[in-house]
């Protein structure tokens, strides 16, 4: 009982450090633009590149774990951003910003894909809700975040605490994960498994997926503050808590559900429920008399983000033991890089009405998400009976 505790520890704590140091930046914008005399909009493109280096770094990072163990793979993935984000605070100019930040983000998300790889290998029961539970701690991550940076005023300083603290908080974790790989080196595994066989439809339709739960989420996540913050809801602070505790137990939720009623169930559960959130939304942000129901109306919104919460998980159970780090951050790649520009694109076409925006986008992403969820299912359950 006591290994199986410290296992789960050693899987929550790096998770955290990863969404601890990835969203970071975020809060300390105002006083960077103002001592790198730079705009907010500029900045912003940091996080842009964090998706982008997730990305890539996801693929890579997640074939050396398929080669050479989820040990090697998880110490490369938490030292690199978590050093990354230590040199950021020595950044002189905005391009080494953007610089240090593509490294983090590819450290961030290759940790997050090999953890999905480690809870699948780990456990044979539970691993939605473990699955939710993780992914839940993005919110955690941010709150933390909000929490430090407001206790230490210099962006500098606050980036240096942030990186030295992950690093010497997670990286003694990942001796305590078991090794479930044998090292048999990057040109004995045979990748291309990923798109043979029924293998090509799932990698097809499972990045369809997890794409769209990106798009989904990550503008939701990103401009609804914005959003609230423009259209003058009161009391705004405390929607700024109260969601995203909407979000972290909704993702625990969705991942019990998945436990008890299957993964396939769920999501088409929850895809219908994140479309009848973009109607409400799109009714709401654009009728005067209702935005005081935007806040509710965006309740129902990050409850419905929910889809996002066990997506790792599932994609690693689909696929053997062998690829299956590399398996499941392939699939997150598309989805990482419209995560990347999903918001700035639907700032930019919807500048007028974020809320339409967010609505209308939310509105395509789940139908997307139930149509992929459904062939993914008639092409899962192939697989298990062929």
């Amino acid at each position: 009982m006591r290994s199986r505790v410290l296992v789960m520890l050693g899987v929550l704590i790096p998770f955290l450090m990863s969404a601890y140091c990835v969203f970071s930046i975020t809060y300390l914008f105002p006083e960077i633009a103002r001592v790198m005399h730079v705009s907010i909009s500029a900045l912003s493109f940091t996080v842009t590149l964090s998706f982008i280096g997730g990305a890539v770094g996801g693929v890579i990072i997640g074939m050396i774990a398929d080669a050479y163990g989820r040990r090697v793979g998880l110490a490369v993935s938490i030292i690199l951003f978590s050093i990354a984000t230590l040199t950021a605070g020595f950044a002189m100019n905005i391009w080494v910003l953007y610089i240090t930040w593509f490294l983090v983000g590819f450290g961030v998300n290759p940790e997050n894909g090999i953890t999905y790889s480690v809870i699948a290998e780990n456990w044979s029961r539970g691993r939605g809700l473990i699955g939710g539970v993780v992914q839940g701690l993005y919110f955690v991550g941010l709150m933390i975040d909000a929490i430090v940076t407001s206790l230490v005023a210099e962006w500098r300083l606050a980036l240096m605490l942030i990186g030295i603290t992950s690093l010497l908080v997670s990286l003694p974790w990942v001796f305590i994960i078991p090794e479930t790989v044998r090292k048999v080196g990057i040109t004995r595994v045979n990748y291309s498994e990923l798109f043979s066989g029924n293998y090509l439809l799932i990698t097809i339709f499972g990045t369809i997926l997890v794409a769209s739960a990106f798009l989904l989420t990550v503008p939701l996540a990103s401009l609804a503050p914005t959003y609230m913050r423009i259209i003058g809801i009161e009391p705004l602070s405390t929607w700024l808590i109260v969601l995203p505790i909407i979000g972290a137990v909704a993702y625990g939720l969705a991942g019990y559900l998945s436990d008890v009623i299957g993964r396939d169930r769920t999501l088409i559960i929850l895809s219908i429920v994140a479309l009848i959130a973009s109607i409400l939304l799109i009714i709401v942000s654009t009728t005067a008399p209702l935005m005081h129901v935007v806040p509710y109306s965006l309740a129902l919104a990050y409850f419905s983000s929910s889809v996002f919460a066990y997506l790792g998980v599932w994609m690693s159970e689909l696929y053997p033991i062998r690829i299956r780090a590399t398996a499941s951050n392939f699939i997150f790649t598309l989805g990482r890089l419209l995560g990347g520009i999903g918001p700035a694109l639907v700032a930019m076409a919807f500048s007028n009405d974020l809320g339409l925006g967010i609505g209308i986008v939310m509105a395509i992403c789940s139908v997307l998400a139930l149509i992929s969820t459904v062939n993914l299912r008639s092409v899962t359950h192939r697989v298990m009976f062929d």
